[in-house]
């Protein structure tokens, strides 16, 4: 039965970054279900990305983004200077007094002044178009509290989608001081919702204990149709090693410290026939640690390109590289580049830990390998080569079939389920 699906999404396209596909990719899913999909988004040049969607314009509405006030940037500059010139020893002082400053101005996230603008205009689109259900997928966060108060304003029930913990994220900066405050914030208005979506099975248990209901798991996926034309893509070098890394690198937690590690007990004229390719290099991680370990001549630091192009990329390399946390905290975190290379079907080196969901898929695939020593690492570069040079400068692609199970297709019914069951 066709339903009227309103989607509170602070990335869409063309205001999203470029790992951010999910929404656009479940809209375009809800379309071909029949349902009447329209989308309240941020307005944001700052994350302008290289995707598009597949709605019509007036269905989709966005509120612009405006900064914090002119005071509180003026304070948060100040305190920038204060880190500056400040000696060493007053430093970890003021790092903590930014981070609580920040995390007061921008509650409950640094997009907060689109929270009224978007339910004023979900109120005002109700007029002549009704939904059956809000749908919010997050971060930001913010969207959850626009979903909550639409929600609340028109008397429809709300299915939140949390793409990462709003609360207990690892990879948010957070004050110890004002956490407390953010967590009983978060939850409060998660438990509102009369559903709950998680990409992860440890996101999911961890909400459904919190909250004290199912809640329903549904992966990232990849698409049957992203790597439909590229079945025949050309080795990236047919003659050199060619590892891609598509993600984003996170200094001092997600980075490739075991892999430079490894090419520096390489010898030269191996190294020479490897390549290392990234498209993000976070306060400059992989140069330092390039020049730290002596094989910058095997890093290449490229711009960010359009999707379509970084799919064919993945495609042509010889090996796909995942860079994950070595923390507990990262076990129940799972990129969503991992599905996009198991779409690629070409073998994945995950380095930084050997736990966690993520390095169970890989290995449980298989579609690739876990590796936390750079000793190891070192020996199975040296096999790629041997094995690429055996198969005509092309490492074969793997197996099709384990694939299927990460289909995003696959993934959304599991959404489409819970909505039934909210409608229900």
């Amino acid at each position: 039965m066709p339903h009227r699906i309103l989607l509170i999404a602070g990335f869409f396209p063309p205001y999203s970054p470029l790992g951010a596909v999910r929404a656009p990719m479940l809209v375009r899913w809800w379309r071909e279900q029949g349902h009447d999909v329209r989308v309240i988004a941020l307005e944001n040049p700052a994350v302008k990305g290289q995707i598009e969607h597949c709605l019509a314009p007036e269905a989709v509405r966005y509120i612009p983004f405006s900064r914090a006030a002119p005071p509180l940037e003026q304070a948060a500059g100040s305190v920038k200077k204060l880190l500056v010139k400040r000696e060493n020893r007053f430093k970890p002082y003021l790092v903590s007094l930014q981070t609580l400053y920040r995390q007061i101005a921008h509650f409950p996230d640094r997009y907060r002044n689109w929270i009224e603008p978007a339910v004023d205009e979900a109120v005002a689109m109700a007029e002549h178009w009704q939904p059956d259900l809000i749908y919010s997928t997050a971060p930001p966060h913010s969207g959850h509290v626009v979903a909550c108060r639409i929600a609340r304003r028109l008397k429809r029930p709300w299915l939140a989608e949390l793409r990462d913990l709003w609360a207990g994220n690892p990879y948010n900066d957070g004050h110890p001081l004002f956490d407390p405050v953010q967590r009983r914030y978060a939850w409060g208005i998660l438990a509102r919702a009369q559903g709950h979506v998680a990409l992860t099975r440890g996101a999911a248990l961890r909400i459904g204990d919190k909250l004290g209901r199912p809640v329903t798991l549904s992966y990232n996926g990849f698409g049957a149709d992203d790597f439909a034309s590229l079945g025949s893509v050309a080795a990236h070098d047919p003659h050199r090693l060619t590892i891609v890394h598509a993600g984003i690198i996170y200094a001092g937690q997600r980075e490739p410290t075991m892999l430079l590690a490894a090419l520096a007990r390489l010898d030269a004229s191996v190294r020479a026939r490897i390549r290392v390719v990234f498209f993000h290099d976070e306060e400059s991680a992989v140069v330092a640690g390039a020049e730290q370990f002596g094989v910058a001549d095997c890093i290449e630091l490229r711009p960010p390109i359009p999707r379509r192009d970084i799919l064919e990329l993945e495609r042509a390399a010889d090996v796909l590289l995942l860079c994950r946390w070595n923390d507990p905290a990262e076990d129940a975190i799972i990129p969503g580049k991992v599905f996009e290379y198991i779409g690629a079907r070409r073998p994945i080196l995950s380095i930084g830990s050997d736990t966690g969901e993520a390095a169970d898929i890989v290995r449980a695939g298989p579609f690739g390998l876990v590796m936390t020593d750079p000793d190891a690492i070192a020996r199975q570069l040296v096999e790629w080569l041997a094995q690429k040079d055996a198969h005509a400068g092309r490492l074969p692609d793997l197996p099709e079939g384990p694939t299927h199970a990460y289909l995003r297709e696959t993934q959304f019914q599991q959404v489409d389920a819970a909505i039934a069951q909210i409608l229900r």
